[in-house]
């Protein structure tokens, strides 16, 4: 736990930046200047972060890639017409703060160091909504771990790995089809989430459907409960609105299954209800290392 990146369980985000970025170049002096520039960021900047790669950047940069197994994102396609497209990027950045100035000069920052050596391929602003709500009207991460324990269980690799403190990270932009969603009434609503919206109850028994966000999400292999430490962020403008998906985990096929549950594509062949009123429009899997080793990249 002491080991991880601290903006993974910093909780003071009350405004976020993401940024997704494409490295112009893997070659050696290129790979040096994007480390200078990370490393000037990381220690100059007045927020929180997170750093995380994706798979061909952090093979170039980790001696021990070989002993650190994970994949891109691959598109998914569901049996009843739903997506999540696979736009992968080499390099995600996380910054938040309850200061809003604070986040849009880290944005900057970022953007000054990195302009020789990445190109950004999607930013997206959030901003916390109400008591920790999606815009929905519901409560998100309800089913986060609750004590700092067990969210370092589900969303850190443990001490006996060769990468002890990292985390697999899975972010995906969803656009809410909000209009639609607000033209049921509230117990149709808490049907679709699984949870009631006032109080984010969990459903039980017969109220509880096996097409919910809350059934295909809440899963067990082999007993074992496939956690997430959720971070996900709403945002929003006057044109597309929703929730930028942001999950820590000590073994990327939790991600897997879920987003397999969710789509349809496990052998009931029930789908999430939820994602008939959100759209999945990018979608990446990245680790992001302990501070220990993301700090040797800067030497």
């Amino acid at each position: 736990m002491e080991h991880a990146q601290p903006g993974i369980f910093n909780e003071t985000n009350r405004h976020s930046y993401f940024l997704e970025y494409v490295i112009t170049n893997r070659d050696a002096d290129t790979l040096s200047q994007l480390t200078d520039a990370l490393k000037t960021i990381t220690q100059t900047i007045d927020c929180s972060y997170v750093v995380a790669f994706g798979k061909r950047l952090w093979q170039h940069l980790d001696s021990k890639a070989d002993s650190l197994t994970f994949d891109d994102f691959a598109t998914l396609s569901g049996p009843f017409g739903h997506t999540a497209p696979a736009t992968q990027h080499d390099l995600l950045i996380w910054l938040y703060d309850n200061e809003v100035d604070n986040v849009f000069d880290a944005m900057q920052q970022c953007q000054i160091q990195l302009a020789e050596v990445a190109i950004l391929a999607l930013e997206c602003p959030g901003f916390r909504y109400k008591d920790n709500r999606d815009l929905t009207g519901f409560v998100d991460g309800s089913a986060n771990p609750k004590d700092l324990a067990a969210k370092a269980e589900a969303a850190l690799l443990p001490s006996t790995h060769s990468h002890a403190g990292g985390s697999f990270v899975l972010t995906q932009k969803w656009v809410h089809d909000l209009s639609e969603f607000a033209k049921m009434p509230t117990q149709m609503q808490e049907k679709v989430i699984g949870r009631t919206k006032p109080d984010s109850i969990e459903l039980e028994g017969d109220d509880m459907p096996e097409n919910s966000h809350v059934s295909r999400t809440d899963v067990k292999v082999d007993n074992v409960a496939m956690k997430l430490y959720r971070r996900s962020v709403p945002f929003g403008n006057a044109n597309e609105k929703g929730l930028y998906f942001l999950g820590f985990a000590c073994e990327q096929q939790r991600f897997q299954i879920q987003l397999e549950r969710m789509f349809g594509l496990t052998d009931d062949g029930i789908y999430d209800k939820l994602i008939d009123f959100s759209k999945a429009v990018n979608s990446a899997y990245w680790f992001a290392p302990s501070q220990p080793q993301l700090e040797a990249l800067f030497k």
